[in-house]
């Protein structure tokens, strides 16, 4: 393998360890959706701001007597508060997780690949194999999370007792960074995906290159 070869595939070490970072900072984050909320009884003295993520976020609501900051145990909503949300759509979200082992398994193999002295074209269907795994991964969870988005959370976010209190999100509510950190990954992960087909291509190009001078130089010999 090149030693350009070599650079170009271990800048996809680079990006499946930011692809793991962009992933975990939208598992631990709490914005995957921020919205506000106002009282239908009295919306000009009634203010909330919301926000949460897959598992859990919080919210503060105004009746003009002062701020009050509560947590959202999204989980137990979905137990018990069905219409909150579709739960196969925010179970199938879940499955960015497992994008966490794709990229670690294509930065693994990315180490392999450029250490090993066969040649790369043996390494480049795991290198494929993992990436496109957590790509996947990672576009299922984008997907979902935009279904369930406009299906469900666009028209509330809030539970039943602050519905019986007047309160309403309708219109109120808009993706947040936690959301778009799946989809930076998504797009690092395709870099990648990319970057190895560059690399593969040009192994291609030196192997007609190679069978061509073979054929050349075994005419050559027979004159």
């Amino acid at each position: 393998m090149s030693l350009m070869k070599r650079g170009m595939i271990f800048i996809t070490f680079f990006g499946s360890c930011l692809s793991m970072a962009l992933t975990i900072v939208s598992l631990g984050t709490k914005y995957w959706i921020t919205a506000r909320a106002k009282r239908t009884s009295n919306p000009l003295e009634s203010d909330g701001i919301i926000n949460f993520g897959l598992f859990d976020g919080k919210k503060e609501l105004n009746v003009a007597y002062g701020w009050r900051t509560y947590d959202i145990d999204v989980m137990h909503l979905l137990k018990y508060e069905p219409e909150f949300m579709i739960y196969g759509l925010w179970l199938g979200t879940v499955v960015i997780c497992g994008s966490l082992i794709f990229s670690a398994l294509g930065a693994l193999f990315v180490i392999i690949t450029i250490t090993r002295k066969s040649k790369y074209s043996r390494g480049a269907l795991k290198l494929y194999l993992w990436n496109i795994l957590a790509l996947l991964a990672q576009l299922c969870a984008t997907a979902l999370w935009l279904v369930q988005f406009y299906v469900k959370i666009q028209y509330n976010v809030l539970s039943r007792e602050d519905q019986d209190n007047m309160w309403s999100s309708e219109g109120m509510s808009d993706l947040g960074y936690s959301f778009w950190c799946i989809t930076a990954a998504a797009a690092v992960t395709l870099c990648n995906i990319l970057i190895i087909c560059i690399a593969n291509s040009d192994n291609e190009v030196e192997q007609v290159v190679s069978v061509v001078e073979e054929k050349t130089n075994g005419a050559i010999m027979l004159y």
